[in-house]
């Protein structure tokens, strides 16, 4: 199998890496050119370039089947109400362009979203709920929710995560998805990566939106 991976240089994105790496599955990364990537392997190859960039994104696809996307609108730090780095449609602009791909072999998109996206909006705490109002996180959360529904248009056999508060766990934990009972408020960026790779070829997920969390 060959996955292309949008996101890859930290956090989530490079922790679905080395899981890939892991289970032999060769990686396209399209990475930003001031980004740094610290691993080395037979199944890794990197491009550089942007995914908001159509011409970027079809010189990194290759013979992959498969995204993997974590690309986000982001701040400069945690704090909510800290500038933004890059563009507020970061997020849709990607999600557009995969729609634009001409020659390639991709049949599957696994895309991360956001606990509070969508209809999730109304399980979320009322706190969160108002930080994302009056701050910097409200941007996010609009873009993925353009995002999700250009995604859920596609003819792609899509899956749209959206995990709870990630964390940096060491140890694996098991992911679950939610749908009627309430997730817990984390889950470990380690473990979603792994369930990210066990799901790739499970049809059971394919055309759902689904809220993750460690059980």
């Amino acid at each position: 199998m060959e996955i292309l991976l949008i996101g890859a240089s930290k956090g989530l994105g490079f922790q679905i890496l080395k899981e890939a790496i892991k289970n032999e599955i060769k990686v396209n990364c399209l990475i930003r050119k001031n980004s740094k990537l610290n691993l080395e392997s037979p199944f890794l190859k990197k491009i550089y370039g942007d995914a908001t960039n159509i011409r970027d994104l079809e010189n990194s696809v290759g013979n992959s089947e498969v995204i993997i996307s974590t690309i986000n609108v982001c701040r400069r730090n945690i704090i909510p109400w800290s500038g933004l780095t890059n563009s507020k449609t970061t997020i849709s602009t990607f999600a557009k362009n995969t729609l634009k791909l001409s020659k390639n072999n991709i049949n599957r998109i696994i895309t991360i979203s956001a606990w509070g996206v969508g209809d999730s909006i109304d399980d979320i705490p009322k706190l969160f709920k108002q930080l994302i109002k009056f701050s910097n996180l409200k941007y996010p959360y609009m873009d993925h929710n353009l995002h999700e529904k250009i995604i859920e248009k596609s003819n792609f056999n899509w899956t749209i995560l959206r995990p709870t508060a990630l964390t940096n766990e060491r140890k694996y934990h098991k992911v679950v998805p939610y749908k009627d009972n309430k997730p817990k408020l984390t889950v470990g960026r380690k473990s979603l990566a792994r369930f990210i790779i066990d799901i790739i070829e499970d049809k059971s997920y394919f055309k759902k939106k689904l809220v993750v969390s460690r059980k």
